[in-house]
């Protein structure tokens, strides 16, 4: 198989001669002001770009960047923190020090790949199997490490990073690298070119976009942990779709159910990542969950205890199983339309409507640049254009002129068309596009909300909350929707509602996500 990875051009004669001596490029690293990432990034990009741009032997090219890959993974992360957090749009600065961890990684993948290119090169190679598997290994870290920038950033991974990856893990099936194992003598576990290539396989069937940074994270971590337990398999006749994805290995494109591509398949560059055993962890989890059986959790990422792990475990199921399927066709449209984002900003808009009144709502929390404006109402709104929409979701698009800042599981209000009433939803992915225009998808979870107020029984301060009415013709019963860390099983609150106290009891969680908790009640 010719590789036609993408790499930068080679200068014939280069002004300034690569570093590639392993003495000096440890010493360079060691100077590197780590303390200042942004400067630290910028200078070592710029030297394994001078590495990438001339001829240099594939030995020396590939021990210099054996010394400089620890350092830049390290730095990577350095970098993330500054951006993981931020809401969508970044901000200047998040965005340059996002576009630092991005050119850094995408100039380590450069260099394995052109090390990997002049290994194939050459007329005899006396390289040894495991030296042409460490290349493509390294190669195809570098590239799933990139895509996390871009899945952290809420950008789709480029074209040009699928063609890549696929292109490397064909070329490990024909030379037969793919299943040796890397891992020094020193480690415990095993480290495949299969192994790092379905980790990066199964985050992307996750939908990043879909998920809050934190989220994410945990999400990346169950993927390395247990990544050994998908398969990849030939194409074959199946019995059941559930829980196969195709693997096309000539595309730019990542793997999509089998169920929807059936038809259209090749048998000479077409492989299935089967997730069946995975699902089937998953589900075995989850049950010792739900029953409380946590002594036997101990390797789940992070602590096993919270009910949001439910939550990420429930979402891992949906898309590792069986694909989610759309229950509404969407009608396109341009209308633009006002949206309130938070709690904090539903729970005031609904008040406006005359439902509650009380000096609770006039300690509603604005974004700094909005505090200024004139008038509260339009100061919490943000006005969005209307892509499509369908009975239970829509997609936008933000304005230009728009200072709205958003994060993936948030709470937000909208009028639709000619209602009087807020609806009330769930903002469930994130994407930059690369028009730099921010899009983002919407569930709609109840067409009308009041505004509540709620306090755990003998404390005197009330907390901001919603109420959704009950839909019968759903099957939906009435909820409250709060700040995370209300809800307890059987846990007694006061109800403020039109100036009247009840009391209720918190029977079972809904949803949690990062922005709120939605739970059922009973009246005591």
């Amino acid at each position: 198989m010719a590789l036609t990875l993408t790499v930068p051009a080679l200068e014939e004669n280069p002004l300034i001669v690569a570093e590639t001596r392993p003495r000096h490029v440890t010493q360079f690293v060691c100077d590197l002001p780590f303390g200042r990432p942004l400067e630290a990034a910028i200078l070592m990009r710029e030297e394994i770009e001078i590495l990438n741009r001339q001829k240099v032997g594939a030995d020396a090219r590939f021990k210099a960047l054996e010394i400089y890959q620890p350092a830049l993974f390290n730095l990577k992360e350095t970098l993330a923190i500054q951006y993981c957090n931020e809401p969508s749009p970044l901000s200047k600065h998040a965005k340059e020090f996002a576009a630092a961890a991005e050119s850094l990684l995408l100039e380590l993948s450069y260099g394995y790949k052109l090390a990997l290119i002049d290994q194939q090169n050459k007329l005899i190679s006396l390289s040894s199997s495991k030296s042409k598997a460490i290349l493509v290994q390294r190669a195809v870290e570098a590239l799933g490490q990139l895509a996390m920038v871009y899945y952290q950033t809420y950008f789709s991974v480029p074209a040009s990073v699928w063609s890549d990856l696929h292109q490397l893990y064909f070329y490990a099936v024909q030379h037969e690298l793919q299943d040796i194992n890397l891992a020094s003598d020193s480690e415990d576990r095993i480290n495949t070119i299969s192994l790092i290539y379905k980790q990066v396989l199964l985050l992307s069937l996750t939908y990043p976009q879909h998920l809050a940074t934190s989220d994410m994270k945990f999400v990346v971590e169950y993927v390395k942990q247990y990544a050994h337990l998908a398969q990849l398999i030939d194409l074959a006749p199946l019995t059941n779709s559930a829980g196969v994805f195709l693997v096309r290995l000539n595309s730019k494109e990542p793997p999509v159910p089998y169920l929807k591509v059936a038809k259209q398949t090749n048998a000479s560059s077409d492989i299935l990542l089967v997730t069946v055993e995975l699902a089937r962890l998953l589900h075995d989890q989850m049950q010792m969950l739900q029953t409380g059986n946590l002594s036997a959790l101990t390797d789940l990422p992070d602590n096993p205890a919270g009910l949001r792990h439910l939550d990420l475990l429930t979402y891992l199921i949906k898309h590792w199983g069986i694909s989610p399927q759309r229950g509404f066709n969407r009608e396109h449209k341009t209308d633009g339309i006002e949206v309130g984002i938070g709690l904090s900003a539903a729970h005031y808009l609904i008040n406006q409507e005359g439902q509650l009144g009380s000096e609770l709502d006039q300690k509603v929390t604005l974004p700094s640049e909005n505090k200024a404006a004139n008038g509260l109402t339009s100061a919490i709104t943000s006005r969005w254009q209307v892509l499509n929409i369908s009975a239970t979701g829509l997609a936008l698009r933000k304005l230009p002129n728009s200072a709205a800042a958003v994060r993936v599981g948030e709470l937000f209000a909208i009028k639709l068309g000619e209602a009087s009433h807020w609806s009330i939803g769930v903002l469930r992915w994130v994407n930059n596009n690369d028009k730099q225009q921010l899009d983002i998808g919407a569930e709609l979870i109840a067409p009308e909300a009041q505004s509540v107020r709620i306090r755990a029984v003998g404390l005197y301060e009330y907390e901001q909350a919603l109420l959704l009415p009950e839909l019968p013709a759903l099957n939906q019963a009435a909820s409250i929707i709060t700040a995370c860390g209300v809800y307890s099983p059987a846990r007694e609150m006061d109800l403020n509602f039109s100036s009247k106290n009840s009391r209720i009891m918190l029977t079972k969680l809904i949803e949690r996500t990062n922005g709120f908790e939605r739970f059922q009640f009973s009246n005591v």
